[in-house]
């Protein structure tokens, strides 16, 4: 009794095939598994999924706003910085400048102060 080659790749080919049968079967159910429990998932939130999408619009408006108003303001920073890196000031003048901030301060406490104190 000799096996024919031929008889022995079909009889490897029907094992492999059951295999690849199997296997897909298996991966079938587990795949129905996962879509059964992220139906789940979304039943229980589905109110909270609800509040997100109506909220949603009004949260883009306020961060497209958000943006806007940081451009404007980064322009007026960039405008503001770059005309007083412009000006030419002496020295003595950034003195005085603290000076009368340092002074300003002074006098705040002082009048807060007496205010406490009455």
């Amino acid at each position: 009794m000799y096996i024919d080659i031929f008889k022995l790749g079909q009889i490897i080919l029907i094992l492999l095939g059951i295999i690849l049968l199997v296997l897909l079967i298996v991966i079938l159910f587990k795949f129905i598994k996962t879509i059964s429990s992220v139906n789940s998932i979304i039943r229980k939130n589905e109110i909270n999924i609800d509040d997100l999408l109506s909220t949603l619009p009004k949260t883009i408006k306020n961060l497209c706003d958000i943006t806007d108003n940081v451009k404007d303001v980064t322009a007026v920073v960039v405008k503001t910085t770059t005309s007083s890196n412009l000006k030419p000031t002496a020295p003595f003048q950034r003195y005085i400048v603290d000076i009368v901030d340092i002074l300003t301060t002074i006098i705040k406490n002082i009048s807060s102060n007496e205010k406490k104190t009455k």
